[in-house]
């Protein structure tokens, strides 16, 4: 074991669906891990530090009351 905690079901979904768009842009695009790498840790920063996230979740969060 990595010693590591364990992921939850969302932290696994997160993480794989951000590997595939790493994989994807390793196989089509022009750029090396490092760009790419690079892209992503901007992408990142430039996301959290805005003011105001723009979101349109998926989950009905008064459903999530009644659990």
């Amino acid at each position: 074991m990595s010693g590591e905690p364990e992921l939850t079901e969302s932290e696994t979904q997160c993480t794989n669906e951000i590997k595939a768009l790493f994989h994807r842009w390793a196989e089509e695009g022009d750029l090396d891990d490092q760009d790419i790498v690079q892209c992503a840790v901007r992408a990142a920063n430039e996301y959290y530090e805005d003011d105001v996230i723009d979101f349109d979740s998926e989950i009905d969060l008064d459903d999530l009351d009644d659990e």
